[in-house]
């Protein structure tokens, strides 16, 4: 049986709350120890080999994979709420539209920055655009949200409101 937008409890509760806040505290928790002993080798079991001090699987694993693990999560989650229970396709193009700027942004940023940055004279890198990426995919997060979600705006439309 599917739940109806996958919403197991109500926006806003005390208990939606404390799950946010929680599952928020591991991860900000987990996260800081492995850069904490990495960095600083707590118990040496992170920190990275003195052949080659850049390469920690931790940090990579904790800053990229686990962030793009919930990404594509995501994606299926609302592909999956879209298709299913809506009937406009409007939302799919801004969750495609998020989801290929965000990889544009990654693939600058990982994949051209070096060369980037070698032919400005270091004055400009991937990060640069990633980060204008970024942001545009943010945006197209908030355009997903606005198609699927339903809302009345009779009373601006009716100047009841004036500024």
């Amino acid at each position: 049986m599917w739940l109806i937008g996958f919403q197991v409890m109500a926006d806003g509760s005390l208990k939606s709350m404390l799950t946010i806040i929680g599952t928020t505290l591991i991860i900000f928790i987990s996260m800081g120890y492995i850069a904490a002993d990495t960095a600083f080798g707590i118990s040496n079991g992170l920190k990275p080999k003195p052949s080659n001090p850049l390469y920690s699987p931790g940090v990579f694993t904790i800053y990229l994979v686990v962030p793009l693990v919930a990404i594509v999560l995501f994606m299926i989650l609302q592909t999956t709420i879209v298709v299913r229970f809506l009937s406009a396709r409007l939302p799919l193009v801004w969750l495609v539209s998020s989801f290929f700027c965000f990889a544009v942004g990654q693939a600058i940023m990982f994949g051209a920055s070096k060369k980037m940055c070698q032919s400005t004279n270091n004055r400009i890198d991937g990060a640069f655009f990633a980060t204008l990426l970024d942001s545009a995919a943010v945006s197209c997060i908030y355009g997903f949200w606005s198609a699927i979600t339903v809302d009345d705006n009779a009373a601006f439309e009716e100047d009841e409101y004036k500024f």
